[in-house]
């Protein structure tokens, strides 16, 4: 067992991030994030929002989860962690922030359609294609032409996981570094780096670390240590299914029937577009010519 606990599991990511006795922890987090947003207020205080939002359907345990809050200052934050790729990606998080919206609404025509500001903030376990190398993607309501933001009401931050580059504790000299660096490499640390400098991290170490939870609290971290060890086996073998697949029936056989077939196989098991295009031996612009109409991607 890990010295910490994994904090892309449901468990682990909510017991850092989602409880009343730990939220000082997101505080600090999203304070980091954005710092350099354009007028955004110092976060001094949260409350968590009905957390019957949070639950996902028991097929989606170890891949989906969420965190609902809202500021002081009346911003509201979806933090979420998702652990593999999936249609329509996008348009979900689109969802979200207009589900957030709604709920925001009064009754009556006296009310003027004024509601508070959603950020949707999304950990990627994963990568889209269509963010091709960029680690962090932040996205707003611009104008086309200046992209000069035209509303402060929705703004989604989204995090690529695998593509944060900073491999040493000593080359994150930003927190926000810091909390990244953290959160790709807790499930493998023996000790929580930064801690001599910030006695945030310091309590953080005691706070995940794994012997210190109670004997319930390490009941469910195990079952959903295992339930998200078997979403990222499912996700290897479907991976290599689909290549094996790819190479016995797309490429060696060249029937274009069958590597239609092949590519349909491998977008339901949720292989990036990227990975399909170089397996069928063809361009990504190709693929999307071919199944554009399905909205895949």
């Amino acid at each position: 067992m890990s010295t910490y606990i994994n904090p892309m599991t449901d468990f682990g990511f909510k017991y850092i991030f989602g409880r009343e006795e730990s939220k000082d922890f997101l505080i600090d987090f999203l304070n980091n994030l954005l710092k350099d947003e354009p007028g955004f207020d110092k976060i001094v205080d949260l409350q968590y929002l009905d957390k019957e939002k949070s639950r996902r359907r028991k097929r989606e345990r170890g891949v989906i989860y969420d965190i609902h809050c809202q500021t002081t200052n009346g911003k509201r934050f979806t933090v979420e962690m998702q652990n593999s790729n999936q249609n329509y990606y996008i348009d979900r998080m689109v969802y979200y922030a207009s589900k957030a919206i709604v709920d925001q609404g009064e009754v009556g025509s006296d009310w003027l359609y004024e509601f508070e500001p959603i950020y949707i903030i999304s950990f990627m376990n994963f990568c889209l294609e269509k963010f091709k190398d960029e680690f962090r993607i932040d996205a707003a309501l611009c104008d086309l032409r200046t992209h000069q933001p035209i509303s402060d009401k929705q703004r989604y931050i989204f995090i690529q996981l695998p593509l944060f580059g900073k491999d040493k504790p000593e080359e994150c000299s930003e927190k926000i570094d810091q909390w990244f660096y953290i959160f790709n490499n807790m499930s493998t640390m023996e000790t929580m780096p930064f801690t001599q400098k910030d006695r945030l991290f310091r309590r953080l170490s005691s706070v995940a670390s794994y012997a210190n939870l109670s004997d319930e609290d390490k009941m469910d971290y195990d079952a959903d240590l295992k339930a998200y060890r078997d979403i990222v086996g499912q996700l290897s073998y479907a991976e290599a299914k689909g290549i094996e697949k790819g190479i016995e029936k797309g490429i060696k056989k060249g029937r274009e029937e069958e590597k239609t077939e092949m590519i349909v196989n491998m977008m339901k098991v949720g292989l990036p577009i990227d990975q399909i295009a170089v397996i069928a031996n063809m361009t990504v612009d190709k693929v999307r010519e071919m199944f554009g109409n399905q909205k895949i991607w």
